[in-house]
């Protein structure tokens, strides 16, 4: 930039010069020049270039920075998790449920006592006498009963019967009337016959049915051939009737006589043939009772789930298992 302004001031000057000498006559001589005004007057003139050059050029101004405005952070919501609502269906009403008991099942089949519909325990008979025994059971299993099931003797007196096929088929779930045909032995007393739901194979399943009578006499008996026998004397702990909720524990014990005439030793038991187990199991009585003598037998008892009447039936065994005397049964109320 300042060279141009410079050359532009040379030029000017010797135009300047120039003009001056052509346009004045020869005979006049020529004033002498005043270089001074000269440069002043050019400096004016490249003054006002400078001037009109520097309005020409675009003036800079100072652009502000933009400002940035801060993006607000986002705001964290609660997660919130939903928990799908529970269905809870209606409570079936109607009667109470039989229990089933897993423990007398085979595979898939079970059964459960539903009452005893004829001859209850302790009916008096006449040796000779005939009778029907009618059990009502449930198939309480997974698997339905064929025509071919039995009914099948597995202690105590016969009764002069013997194991029978069922004849009908019983669905999951059905109830059905199970009968024999029996007639009242010779003897004295209270007789007992014991008797099992079984397969078309012979496999045996559900409680132990029993049938119980008394015949006029002396002693009690299991049957005329054996010297083993059971009476008993009384309820020592928990009578019938006594009113309990589930899961209450207790002892049960009765007091129980050898009314036979062989004595009893230590491997003896206390067994179960009907009812609810109540939490218990057949147990020895560990203990040795000779013939005529009088004992105390205990059971530990869980009291069932449900409600109303609920039975548990017990009966001495021999050594070999082989039930005899007198049936002792125990009779709560739950509440």
């Amino acid at each position: 930039m300042i060279q141009k302004i410079y050359c532009r001031f040379f030029l000017i000057s010797v135009v300047f010069i120039l003009i001056l000498g052509a346009c004045a006559p020869s005979e006049t001589p020529l004033p002498t020049l005043d270089m001074n005004a000269v440069f002043t007057q050019v400096a004016g003139t490249i003054a006002m270039e400078y001037a009109q050059t520097a309005l020409a050029m675009p003036i800079a101004t100072n652009t502000p920075e933009p400002t940035f405005t801060p993006i607000p952070s986002p705001i964290l919501q609660p997660i919130i998790i939903t928990t799908p609502t529970a269905v809870i269906s209606p409570i079936p009403t109607g009667p109470t449920p039989i229990p089933r008991n897993s423990a007398t099942a085979y595979g898939c089949y079970n059964a459960a006592l539903v009452a005893d519909v004829t001859v209850p325990a302790g009916t008096n008979f006449d040796p000779g006498d005939t009778f029907k025994k009618t059990w009502r059971l449930i198939n309480t299993g997974t698997c339905d009963w064929s025509g071919e099931f039995k009914i099948t003797y597995v202690g105590g007196d016969l009764f002069g019967t013997d194991t029978t096929k069922i004849r009908q088929k019983v669905g999951v779930g059905i109830i059905a009337d199970i009968s024999l045909e029996m007639v009242a032995p010779s003897g004295a007393g209270i007789v007992v016959s014991n008797w099992q739901m079984a397969t078309d194979t012979g496999k045996l399943f559900g409680p132990v049915l029993t049938v119980s009578i008394k015949l006029p006499g002396g002693t009690s008996a299991s049957s005329s051939s054996t010297c083993y026998n059971a009476t008993l004397i009384s309820d020592v702990t928990v009578p019938n009737g006594t009113k309990m909720n589930p899961g209450d524990t207790f002892t049960k014990t009765w007091e129980i006589k050898n009314s036979g005439t062989c004595d009893w030793t230590g491997e003896f038991k206390i067994t179960y043939v009907g009812g609810d187990l109540f939490g218990s199991d057949t147990t020895k009585i560990r203990k040795f009772v000779k013939a005529g003598a009088t004992t105390n037998i205990s059971l530990p008892m869980v009291a069932p789930n449900g409600s109303g009447s609920a039975t548990s039936s017990w009966q001495m065994a021999d050594d070999s298992g082989t039930l005899f005397g007198q049936i002792f049964t125990i009779q709560i109320v739950l509440q």
